[in-house]
């Protein structure tokens, strides 16, 4: 008990103050290549028009396809599962195809989109504001 005072001062001297951190909220900026376009939601549906068979590669959860939908001939690839979604794109024979990419916003399918360059593709368009902007300018959404 006669040590209490004495080790609560070297508690006390050898604590430092937690250093200080801004909360990041927003996930860390990906650079993509300028071949890499960002397509509005009507560009985007010309797009599939206009190449059909085009890869439409559906980044968000099951969840989220369940309770919102998608855009018609997507193929689920959610980012969030990882090494399983990444190891089933890699397989994809024609790496040449165009392709959409979307998630809900836009944050991980830029993620994806990443790693679908290291994989090889080489025609990738992003659709710009994602599934919600896809859903708020009226396009159809397959259920």
């Amino acid at each position: 008990m006669r040590h209490l005072p004495l080790l609560l001062i070297f508690f006390v001297i050898g604590c430092e103050p937690a250093p200080k951190m801004t909360p990041q909220f927003e996930p860390p900026p990906v650079a993509l290549p300028e071949t890499v376009r960002e397509l509005t939601p009507d560009e985007a549906e010309r797009f599939i028009a206009e190449h059909a068979g085009c890869l439409i590669v559906d980044a968000r959860t099951e969840t989220e396809r369940k309770d919102h939908g998608q855009i018609l001939g997507a193929l689920p690839f959610d980012y969030l599962h990882g090494q399983p979604s990444l190891d089933r794109l890699a397989k994809q024979p024609d790496k040449s195809k165009p392709c959409l990419v979307y998630c809900a916003i836009g944050g991980r399918a830029r993620l994806l989109a990443a790693e679908m360059l290291k994989m090889g593709f080489t025609d990738l368009h992003l659709l710009r504001g994602g599934f919600n902007a896809w859903v708020a300018s009226g396009k159809a959404v397959a259920r």
